[in-house]
């Protein structure tokens, strides 16, 4: 990865977290939480601070909003605000009606996750020359690290999960398909999360429950896996399909989720499927239980091919765009 010689200011919220977290050890990066400031606080902060570039992430937050748009009108600094929000119409028109006083305020630039998100950025009215992408990357040198080879698809398959368990990850879908398959062959479904719904269903024998696991961890799981399987009925882009496109999987995934365009391409490297249709996820599982190894291992090489469109060097180039000097 590249050296790119910043230093990094992070303020973070700590409430409602989905899964566990805890800020990273990183040189050159500084954490501070959000309830350390009032906006009194944050601005004088950022004064002293007189950062090149900002990075707007939760634009609901009025206490980021604000410092943001002190610092466009005081230095006409660039900030950069992310977004990973799928355009679909209906009561997002009313973000657009008030772009002007809100989002165009706030920030000079976005920052989106793919192609479904520069739809909602070009709405709001900023211009082509002032969204750039992506927003996310997979720890690629990790995944890619994984061993591929056509031995590993030569054993009964096995198909992998990972995720919370809640209900917008269609697990109750996934667990319906995996009931109507009819021919396993020894086939087995790994699932690795934690959530609200993890002791709501019933697991039959074949099905492997594991709590969420850390990179590492996943990429020994992933090394005994035939295929990376998301049932999700909403996603608005799903950062774990390019991490499992990387490590050399197959993939299934349903058409709900962003990321779904970047890393899939159906009957290339895997299987794209509509949200909410065991029928559909049963009958693309079973094409990978029927597969033969060769096939599976070409599988995996394209989704590897596909994943390093995107790389954390790429994502950090485009976050740091609208700066006018070189890095």
């Amino acid at each position: 990865m590249v050296d790119w010689g910043f230093h990094v200011i992070v303020v973070h919220d700590t409430g409602n977290k989905l899964t566990p977290y805890q800020p990273p050890k990183l040189e050159g990066v500084e954490f501070y939480t959000k309830d350390s400031f009032n906006q009194h606080s944050l601005n004088d902060f950022a004064l002293q601070l007189k950062p090149e570039l900002v990075y707007l992430n939760g634009r609901t937050t009025v206490i980021y909003n604000r410092t943001s748009m002190m610092l466009r009108r005081k230095f006409n600094t660039p900030v950069v605000m992310g977004s990973d929000t799928q355009w679909i119409g209906g009561k997002q028109w009313v973000n657009v009606l008030t772009s002007w006083f809100r989002h165009k305020l706030y920030a000079s630039h976005m920052l989106v996750a793919g192609f479904r998100q520069f739809e909602g950025a070009k709405r709001l009215g900023f211009t082509n020359d002032k969204v750039s992408w992506p927003l996310y990357s997979a720890d690629t040198d990790l995944f890619l690290s994984q061993k591929l080879t056509v031995e590993k698809f030569s054993v009964a398959r096995n198909f992998l999960f990972v995720g919370r368990f809640a209900k917008v990850k269609g697990l109750d879908y996934l667990l319906n398909a995996w009931s109507k398959i009819e021919r396993k062959n020894g086939a087995t479904l790994t699932l690795v999360g934690n959530g609200p719904l993890k002791n709501e269903f019933q697991y039959p024998a074949d099905v492997l429950v594991k709590d969420f696991s850390n990179q590492n961890d996943l990429l020994e799981i992933a090394d005994r896996s035939s295929c990376f399987v998301l049932a999700s009925i909403f996603e608005p882009w799903a950062l774990v399909i390019h991490e499992f496109a990387a490590a050399g999987l197959p993939l299934i995934v349903t058409n709900s989720c962003g990321a779904s365009d970047h890393f899939v391409m159906n009957n290339y490297n895997g299987f794209v499927v509509n949200p909410k249709s065991a029928e559909e996820l049963a009958e693309a599982m079973q094409k990978i239980i029927d597969a033969d190894a060769n096939t599976l291992f070409e599988y995996g090489k394209r989704s590897r091919e596909l994943s390093t469109s995107i790389t954390p060097d790429i994502a950090t180039a485009a976050l740091l765009s609208p700066l006018k000097r070189p890095y």
